[in-house]
């Protein structure tokens, strides 16, 4: 069964963080490290992050679970 709700990726190394949300958490940090090991993820900070301080520098943890239908006017 997947969660859906809002998560937040924070690099370790310096406290930078990017909040989403998502149907499926896990398959939406699955689809961030996919682009972002291409170096062709849309947000260029979390992917300049990424770049200089590598994935061991990254948390993703669910920040709240939360209905499909309430997710964009949850993450706002």
């Amino acid at each position: 069964m997947s969660i859906s709700g809002i998560y937040k990726i924070t690099c370790t190394a310096n406290g930078h963080y990017y909040y989403g949300s998502a149907k499926s958490i896990s398959n939406r940090w699955y689809g961030h490290k996919r682009v972002l090991i291409r170096n062709m993820h849309a947000n260029p900070k979390l992917q300049n992050n990424w770049n200089k301080y590598g994935e061991q520098s990254f948390i993703f943890e669910v920040d709240m679970e939360c209905p499909i239908d309430k997710l964009f006017q949850i993450e706002q």
